[in-house]
């Protein structure tokens, strides 16, 4: 008798083939309606029943067996404002590009419904899988549990798997990787805006400059992490735009906006850097005759693995592929996952999966990130195997 490996492998050129053809069709936050689509068509070929609309775009599949509990599996499937860059002949061309690996997840998640479709009798309880679009802006968890996602049934238990080069690099392709505990930061991004006084270029003396400035509190601000944070403990601050209202080559500009993210694991941390940055940035700006604001947009929360629930799913996945294919993770990451709102909600755990690409790692938001599409049926079976047997032994 096939186990679930045999058939996931089988499968495996399938899931290549969804996966490559939702990588030609990225789609940005919410607003992923082809990607519903054709997460619908291919459910409907599967024979799998499924509710769309949820959160906006996103999509809830439900496999039914016996009466019983509930395990959820989630995959994210929306992508990335990045113009691609890689050399295979499946690009995306329309300006956009799955660069995190989601349009993986999505293939994943069609291949574990695929499996438990064939086994729905054996199944002891309901599988209910969640395409959700939005993760990259970190609203779409939140969007699909107010849209009540994890009721009717309601969720016991819930899982999430993220592909790509997040693990260690001299792991083996395919291996999964795990941490009990806080294991995600907080996913939040803030705004400063330096006022000065305009001028002409060749007359900086009579003006106020809000660059130069901007400049000060960029360099200033990293100290905040190399100098106030302890060593031990991740945290990062980064400067991802500066831009200026100026037209000209000779306008020195009113105003200098900054963008950029800040991550923390802890709420203390969270606030402490929050309040160092706004300080520093007000008191360089005055110190300059200039002024500084702060805005900043609290997303998601730190993903906290409950360690009980990331034991058992452990477990179950070294009875599926042995020993050796679950590694614990050795730190803490400063990537952010809304996914955190699931788990705030009830008991579940986040695994990471390592699929680098055949020339070697690249990294997660590069217009050149690739991955091993040919072992995907490793996370189809994950998340099969895992649904079937966490069902089996907590029944009713």
């Amino acid at each position: 008798m096939k186990t679930i490996l045999d058939e996931a492998k089988e499968l495996g050129s399938q899931i290549v083939a969804w996966r490559r053809e939702l990588h030609q069709i990225p789609e940005l936050g919410l607003e992923t309606p082809k990607t519903e689509a054709y997460i619908c068509k291919t459910l409907d070929s599967l024979g799998v029943p499924y509710r769309k609309g949820v959160g906006g775009h996103g999509v809830v599949a439900l496999i039914e067996g016996r009466p019983g509990k509930c395990f959820t599996w989630r995959a994210d499937c929306d992508g990335l404002p990045i113009v691609e860059q890689t050399p295979v002949d499946y690009a995306s061309k329309n300006g956009c590009m799955h660069a995190c690996g989601h349009d993986a997840h999505t293939a994943m998640a069609l291949g574990a419904a695929s499996l438990l479709m064939k086994r729905k009798d054996e199944l002891a309880g309901t599988v209910k899988i969640l395409f959700q679009p939005g993760e990259e802006t970190g609203n779409g968890a939140n969007a699909m549990i107010a849209d009540g996602c994890l009721e009717n049934p309601h969720t016991d238990f819930i899982v999430g798997l993220h592909a790509g080069s997040i693990a260690p690099h001299d792991w083996p392709a395919g291996t999964f990787g795990y941490y009990p505990g806080a294991f995600m930061s907080f996913l939040d991004s803030w705004q400063c805006t330096i006022t000065g006084k305009g001028g002409h270029g060749a007359f900086p003396s009579l003006a106020v400059d809000p660059v130069l400035i901007a400049a000060r509190v960029i360099d200033a601000w990293q100290s905040l992490v190399s100098r106030e944070q302890s060593a031990t403990k991740p945290m990062v601050l980064s400067v991802c735009k500066v831009r200026t209202p100026g037209a000209a080559f000779n306008i020195i500009p009113e105003t200098c906006v900054m963008n950029g993210t800040a991550r923390a694991l802890s709420e203390e941390e969270r606030c402490r850097i929050e309040a160092r940055m706004r300080k520093m940035a007000e008191l360089i700006a005055e110190a300059s005759g200039a002024a500084a604001e702060l805005v900043w947009t609290r997303g998601a929360a730190n993903l906290v693995n409950d360690p009980a629930a990331t034991e058992e799913v452990v477990a179950i996945g070294r009875e599926l592929f042995g020993d050796e294919a679950f590694l614990r993770v050795p730190l803490p990451t400063t990537g952010g996952e809304d996914f955190a709102g699931y788990l705030l909600k009830g008991p579940g755990t986040f695994l990471l999966m390592y699929t680098p690409s055949p020339h070697g790692p690249t990294p997660q938001h590069s217009p050149r990130f690739e991955i091993d599409d040919g072992i995907l049926w490793r996370g189809a079976a994950m998340a099969a195997g895992s649904a079937m047997t966490w069902l089996a032994r907590h029944g009713r």
